[in-house]
């Protein structure tokens, strides 16, 4: 006779995720639903200290009531070449203004121009879209985010990581199963609307490396369809320090070169040059390998003397310290010529959502970067669909609990899930996930798979992941620690497969996906999202779906931005 293990927890909503996407879905519900409305949150670490946002400056895109807000929406649409959920697009830009308001209610401060206006910025990519953040940066931001969810009586369950999504008898998701990331306690979550909001996979890769987004694996072994897993974030990156501002660097004067000096963006962007969109200066990059002209370089040696404060004493709190702590060193190396390659920081693969932010699956919804409302995201639009897509998804959430029915759970799947989720423990074992995450990174991370893609490479990829995964299923976990970097680990070797495999479908380059055998971007057979059906256990099956484009058509980016035509200063626009 199963029976339950562990401990019980209920609520109405469900957020799987800690990031800015899920802090924003659980305020939504709190504000949508009724007095008493439960609402919990579940992050493997600790909700406020997760996900991209924390680590950034939390520059977001926000639409004023007087900006043209169809013209952001158009050129969205048209830097994401077309894959893009119109709608939700639109909807989100039009409600960041508010969004705003309730920030500065919960303590935010966002800088202000001499007379008293916002300070915004324009962005890289984008003509009419403009960027704010708030004082202190992400940390600050996700903060505030957290303490307006205690308030609200929002439960924070910190170091829970969720297991498996609840199918219920039914067939909808009434909750989820975890296990504490320390002690390794069984939990059983039981909700009657579950949204997923684990941001996006990465290989743990970029400067936020414990982000793994195994959320959206879970959704798909549930039955939810994925899509984006061809297009990626891809982007420069540095073997020396990180820092948030390239895109204001470049504003102020800073270049790409290569080994001979040259500064190169132009000659593939004549338009845009190091201003594009970083898909474009990665692509670049890689090109610039291929021709034999690497090392590449970020020369930040023509910004002016008076602009170089703004970039060492950054708004992110935990850059701002490591600069100090380098002190003379950052002053001499960041405003130099520091080395940059071209880096597959994360891919965009989500959840199939309509613009409701619902899944396929009854009770599912998606938030953040674990829903699939753009294939490209631009600097702030990460933050800014993550605001947008989690408002929406915690008001259907909210919806949702007078359209469906009570949950009921059953113990049969919460005992296979709590047998599943142990197995792998053995005290006498050796913890080897590293060993396959480093292999697994050697294949992804290479440049003529991550970046220039060709069949031959990306099947040949395949067979090494095929080798790889078979390899990981003899490991097992000595303490608990172990146990969830395997679990997060057996989610990045799916994940690897559904990248390469929908790399390999979409015989066309658009966006991030950049193939040397097909090079042309072609509208006729491929203005359509890829999605990945079928369960766990089921090889996955790849389906073109039409994008509608109920807002306006698809058409290429600007070529004249006008916005270039003037020098536009750090202190704002």
């Amino acid at each position: 006779m199963p029976h339950l293990h562990g401990t019980l927890i209920e609520t109405d909503i469900l957020v799987v995720g800690g990031g800015a996407g899920g802090m924003i879905a659980a305020l939504s519900a709190k504000r949508h639903g009724a007095h008493g409305t439960k609402v919990a949150v579940a992050d493997t670490w600790m909700t406020g200290r997760t996900g991209h946002t924390a680590f950034s400056n939390a520059w977001m895109i926000v639409a004023f009531p007087e900006d043209d807000i169809d013209g952001i929406t158009r050129e969205i649409v048209a830097g994401n070449d077309g894959i893009a959920d119109q709608l939700l697009v639109r909807e989100s830009l039009v409600n960041s203004f508010d969004r705003i308001a309730d920030f500065e209610a919960m303590g935010m401060k966002f800088a202000r121009t001499g007379d008293g206006k916002y300070a915004r910025r324009p962005t890289r990519g984008l003509d009419l879209a403009r960027v704010m953040c708030p004082d202190g940066g992400g940390l600050e931001y996700c903060w505030r985010l957290r303490l307006a969810l205690e308030e609200k009586g929002v439960a924070l369950l910190d170091r829970l990581f969720i297991t498996g999504l609840l199918g219920g008898p039914s067939g909808r998701i009434v909750g989820a199963t975890a296990i504490h990331s320390r002690t390794g306690e069984f939990h059983l979550i039981k909700a009657r609307a579950t949204i997923v909001a684990t941001n996006a996979i990465t290989f743990r890769s970029g400067f936020v490396r414990d982000i793994t987004g195994t959320g959206t694996l879970l959704a798909h072994r549930a039955g939810a369809a994925l899509r984006n897993a061809e297009f990626s974030y891809v982007r420069p990156g540095t073997p020396k320090f990180y820092f948030e501002g390239i895109t204001f660097a470049i504003q102020e004067g800073a270049r790409f070169t290569n080994s001979k000096g040259e500064a190169f963006m132009r000659a593939y962007e004549p338009e845009w040059a190091d201003e594009a969109d970083v898909p474009r200066i990665a692509r670049a990059m890689a090109e610039e390998k291929m021709k034999g002209n690497d090392p590449l370089y970020l020369d930040m040696s023509p910004i002016p003397e008076q602009m170089r404060d703004h970039f060492i004493h950054s708004k992110v709190k935990w850059m701002d310290y490591f600069f100090r702590k380098l002190g003379a060193e950052a002053n001499t190396d960041m405003f130099g010529k520091t080395p940059y390659y071209a880096l597959n920081q994360m891919t965009k693969m989500a959840i199939r959502t309509g613009p409701d932010c619902r899944s396929d699956v009854p009770g599912l919804l998606a938030a953040g970067l674990a829903q699939s409302g753009c294939a490209n995201h631009f600097a702030g639009f990460h933050i800014g669909l993550g605001i947008g897509n989690g408002w929406v998804a915690g008001r259907s959430a909210v919806e949702d609990l007078d359209r469906l029915p009570a949950p009921s759970v059953d113990l049969a799947e919460v005992e296979a899930l709590h047998e599943e989720a142990m197995q792998p423990l053995r005290p006498t074992a050796q913890a080897e996930s590293d060993r396959i995450l480093r292999d697994l990174q050697a294949i992804m991370f290479a440049y003529d798979i991550g970046i220039l893609k060709r069949a031959d490479r990306l099947q040949a990829a395949c067979g090494k992941i095929e080798r790889l995964a078979e390899d990981f299923r003899e490991l097992a976990a000595p303490h608990v620690h172990e146990l969830v970097r395997l679990k997060e680990t057996e989610a990045m070797l799916l994940a690897a497969r559904f990248i390469l495999g929908a790399s390999l479908y979409r015989t066309e380059s658009r966006l991030s996906h950049f193939r040397e055998d097909f090079t042309e971007r072609d509208d006729a057979q491929w203005l359509v999202w890829v999605d990945i059906e079928g369960g766990a256990g089921d090889t996955p099956t790849f389906k073109k779906t039409p994008i509608p484009t109920p807002l306006c058509p698809v058409t290429t980016m600007a070529v004249r931005p006008n916005r270039l035509k003037q020098h536009v200063a750090v202190g704002g626009v």
